[in-house]
């Protein structure tokens, strides 16, 4: 009967020490799917940061090359073209998910983390569209004042106007 009981025991302690070792695997990759969802939101997060800077960039380069063009052409598009604020909101917006990364994130249910990448991500593809809105009305000014003024074809390529662009996102 010694024999059995010890069997029994050795068996129940297999099976505990089993269903330890399977409580910490799936706590291992639990801890790992939010580092992975952790990292790539800070990755998104950096890209959507560069980008915005190289929007801000392209805006005011594209200012100061509508602002040599003569005034009939060019009314509404000095204003349209002030996009200084709007990045700045966007970057303030993104300097508070940051924080809210750094003071919740650890805590936050891996869902609320993948919502958050999601949004980051509709946020980069709004901004290469908006982009590439920008560029396409750069394109058309630049040809409808190539038009009258030859001189503002060299002006744009001096400002990066009407060249190949490498495209957000």
């Amino acid at each position: 009967m010694n024999l059995d009981m010890t069997a029994y025991l050795l068996l129940a302690a297999l099976a505990i020490a089993t269903l330890v070792v399977v409580y910490l695997l799936l706590q291992l990759l639990g801890l790992k799917r939010r580092q992975e969802a952790l990292r790539r939101i800070m990755d998104s997060a950096d890209e959507l940061e560069r980008e915005l800077h190289a929007c801000r960039e392209r805006g005011e380069a594209m200012q100061r090359w509508v602002s040599t063009l003569p005034s009939s052409l060019t009314r509404d598009a000095l204003a349209s073209l002030d996009l200084g604020p709007l990045v700045q909101k966007a970057l303030k917006d993104l300097l508070q998910r940051r924080l809210w990364l750094r003071d919740r994130g650890d805590d936050a249910p891996l869902a609320q983390l993948k919502q958050a990448y999601a949004e980051l991500e509709r946020s980069r593809r709004t901004l290469a569209e908006q982009m590439q809105k920008l560029e396409s009305a750069g394109q058309e000014l630049l040809e409808a004042s190539s038009e009258t003024h030859p001189v503002s074809a060299l002006m744009a390529g001096a400002y990066g106007i009407g060249q190949d662009r490498p495209t957000l996102h």
